[in-house]
């Protein structure tokens, strides 16, 4: 199939061609940039013709971090996000259980945040089972790391009468007693109901994790497997293998899974692990007690020595670790780890990265630079984490956090994400928090470390060619290069001209995929 885009402001990403007009794809890849005439002379005159009409064009957008089926089951859950106390979580949840919303019996919700309350307390059992002492309820945090359980869903997981209904990191686990596993015909309506949502948003490739806790990991690679060998998963998915205990990664790999194993746009990604949880429930590793808390370092998910026996596992297979990370504690021992996997079996690029790389020093960055590690960041956390971070970590620390134009200036490798279903994966918002360092819902606000804010070239980078990179496919996409596949955003407004500030409320109205229009406006 032969397909000329012609009339755009193609932002091509390539030094050698930055900006051209028009662009020429056969059988899905490139084939020529530059002007109208230019590329007409590589295709037949059979060739469709799209007009752009002068909109601006970059690449296809890219989430290297989140939570595709998460999402997905996120829809039916009720939406906290918009509370301001715990009264009116109380009347939102009221009033959803009127309304029978409900999952398998239970109430359940989502994305309440206490940081931005009044009374920045998180609810117990005592304020849920004002919502109901007979329906079980569950209500997830933002980050996810801590979830609320009423009375009821305490005596149905069997938890001691004494639990307070506030279940944190490790804690939360026994809500998979009442997950039912969703029929094979159910995942793949799911995958492609999230992936027709990211297409709306100029994204062809995440990396997702979707694997679980459990280790069970067969029914979502079958259904992810079946839908790209028969054409019909139009995104690049990279997943995320999660796997927490040595035994379940060794019989993944017994069973004949390798890095980088393909099937259409089904790709096997990093080996993901947790190893802290988040800033704003304290519970992400600190080397040093909170500076609003120094009763507590948050909590770590490994110890050094049980995280080296794991990941040494992945990296004599070939598989990148991608760890979140968001406590310096927690990157402390995630960087020691790398280092002494690379001095007892050192391996060329192996691309080990560290998922959200917020709270860091300066000497811990460097340290990242100097094991060729790479970072995988969501600014869209600082619209929120900005009105914490120096309560929580001190100004000092807080600094040299969410450091990304060091990250990039020491020569690493950043690619941009959401955390979604934690964030929403609408990444022009994403993207324009990189290049502000505002709280959008605070106008006239000054950026938050301004020296750390992204040129708007450097931010759609982020999100496009360091994301390429995060999963060793440079040479295929991230850039609008000859040979590279055909895939790019279409935007209603030159994102590289307008006030930052307005790029946010930009929007998608094409995407195309191995070049050919997969969603329009």
């Amino acid at each position: 199939m032969e397909k000329l885009y012609v009339n755009g402001s193609i932002h091509t990403l390539d030094a050698a061609s930055p900006l051209v007009s028009a662009l020429a794809a056969v059988d899905g890849r490139i084939v020529a940039i530059g002007t109208e005439a230019e590329v007409r002379a590589a295709v037949s005159p059979a060739a469709e013709v799209v007009d752009l009409g002068g909109r601006t064009v970059t690449p296809a957008f890219s989430d290297t971090h989140m939570h595709l089926l998460s999402y997905v089951g996120s829809k039916r859950e009720v939406d906290l996000s918009a509370v301001h106390s715990v009264e009116e979580l109380i009347a939102a949840c009221r009033a959803a259980l009127a309304a029978g919303q409900l999952a398998n019996g239970w109430l359940m919700g989502r994305a309440w945040n206490q940081n931005g309350w009044s009374v920045p307390r998180i609810p117990d059992r005592h304020d849920l089972d004002q919502i109901s002492r007979e329906v079980p309820i569950a209500l997830s945090r933002a980050c996810y790391h801590v979830i609320c359980i009423n009375t009821r869903a305490i005596e149905l997981l069997g938890l001691s009468a004494a639990c307070d209904g506030v279940l944190r990191e490790d804690e939360c686990s026994c809500l998979s007693a009442i997950e039912t596993e969703p029929t094979a015909d159910a995942l793949e309506s799911m995958i492609q109901e999230g992936c027709g949502d990211l297409l709306k948003n100029g994204i062809t490739c995440v990396h997702t994790d979707d694997f679980g806790d459990a280790g069970h990991y067969e029914p979502v690679y079958s259904a992810y497997r079946r839908l790209a060998e028969t054409g019909k998963l139009p995104v690049r998915i990279v997943q995320q293998c999660r796997f927490g205990e040595p035994e379940k990664l060794k019989q993944f790999l017994a069973d004949g899974r390798f890095y980088g194993e393909t099937h259409g746009h089904y790709r096997l990604g990093e080996h993901k692990l947790l190893l802290d949880g988040s800033l704003g429930a304290r519970t992400s590793y600190m080397r040093k007690p909170y500076a609003d808390d120094p009763s507590t370092q948050g909590i770590p998910l490994f110890t050094e020595e049980s995280l080296y026996e794991l990941t040494r596992i992945s990296h004599a297979a070939g598989f990148p670790i991608a760890a979140h990370a968001i406590g310096d504690g927690a990157l402390e021992m995630l960087l020691n780890t790398v280092a002494r996997l690379q001095a007892e079996s050192p391996r060329p690029d192996p691309r080990h990265g560290v998922v959200h790389c917020q709270i860091t020093d300066e000497a811990q960055l460097k340290r990242i630079a100097q094991l060729g590690m790479q970072a995988y960041v969501q600014p869209i956390f600082v619209r929120a984490d900005q009105h914490i971070t120096e309560a929580r970590v001190g100004a000092q620390l807080a600094k040299t956090s969410y450091a990304w134009k060091t990250l990039l200036g020491l020569g690493i490798n950043i690619s941009g994400g959401s955390d979604c279903p934690v964030e929403p994966f609408d990444l022009l918002p994403n993207l324009a928090c990189a290049v502000t360092r505002t709280d959008p819902t605070m106008p006239g606000a000054k950026p938050w470390h301004p020296e750390q804010c992204l040129s708007v070239e450097e931010a759609v980078r982020v999100f496009t060619q360091g994301a390429a990179y995060a999963s060793f496919e440079e040479n295929e996409r991230g850039t609008l290069s000859v040979g590279k596949v055909a895939d790019f955003a279409v935007l209603s407004r030159d994102i590289f001209t307008i006030d930052p500030n307005e790029i946010g409320s930009s929007r998608v109205e094409m995407t195309v995929v191995d070049g050919e229009i997969a969603w329009e406006k």
